[in-house]
């Protein structure tokens, strides 16, 4: 027991711990600091995030991992040996939080894609602190970025892509954009006979919604909109 307690102490993160490894479907709810293994490639990670916590996720494998959060959020991806990684980040608020999304290539070969959308409405200020680190002698990886942020109703943004890559032979890009959604765009849905507030609503879902999301998922996503959406 005592050597138990001691490595315990060393640990960032003392909450709970969960590995998954066998392929498939993921659905989890976190409300404390979680370090999540995953240790098999065909998982689709679910996860909602609804207290102001710390997450770890150490990656052996090819995986999709979902994160929808309203709150503050401090998540690293430690990409280790195989890893390749899809990682949707999802965030509404009216409050003022911070999202820090960090990427970790620890490994060679290894590919990290980041997507990163947001919605900050009424007293709103979101910022996104978008993290990519490729340690040296870490060859052949890919590290990419795409963040977005929707002001409506006042809302405020900020977005810091940072790229941390002390290897030549690899690959990183980042993109950011923060504002309204563009007037050209809105135009376009118009002109095809969608209504302006119904144009709106379409492109913030759309948003959110470009890869497939499970039903009772997608429920909770709809439930922030609709109040995100009283305009």
């Amino acid at each position: 027991m005592k050597c138990e307690r001691e490595i315990e102490m060393n640990k960032i993160l003392l909450d709970s711990t969960i590995s998954y490894d066998k392929e498939g479907i993921y659905k989890q709810e976190l409300e404390k600091d979680t370090v999540i293994n995953i240790n098999n490639s065909n998982i689709k990670l679910y996860l909602l995030t609804k207290e102001s916590i710390k997450i770890i996720i150490n990656i052996n494998s090819e995986v999709e991992i979902y994160n929808f959060t309203t709150t503050n959020l401090d998540l690293t991806l430690n990409l280790l040996k195989n890893a390749k990684v899809k990682f949707y980040q999802m965030t509404i608020t009216d409050k003022r939080i911070k999202n820090i999304i960090t990427a970790t290539h620890q490994y060679q070969e290894t590919i990290s894609n980041l997507i990163c959308n947001g919605i900050s409405y009424g007293n709103g200020n979101l910022s996104f602190i978008v993290n990519g680190i490729i340690k040296k002698g870490n060859i052949n990886s890919i590290c990419n970025q795409t963040s977005r942020i929707i002001n409506i109703d006042g809302g405020k943004s900020l977005i810091e892509p940072n790229l941390f890559i002390d290897e030549y032979d690899s690959l990183a890009n980042h993109s950011a954009y923060t504002g309204p959604f563009d007037e050209k765009t809105l135009f376009y849905l118009e002109s095809k006979g969608i209504k302006e507030e119904e144009a709106f609503k379409l492109l913030l879902k759309g948003l959110f919604k470009k890869e497939t999301l499970p039903k009772d998922y997608e429920e909770i996503i709809d439930q922030i909109l609709i109040k995100a959406l009283r305009r």
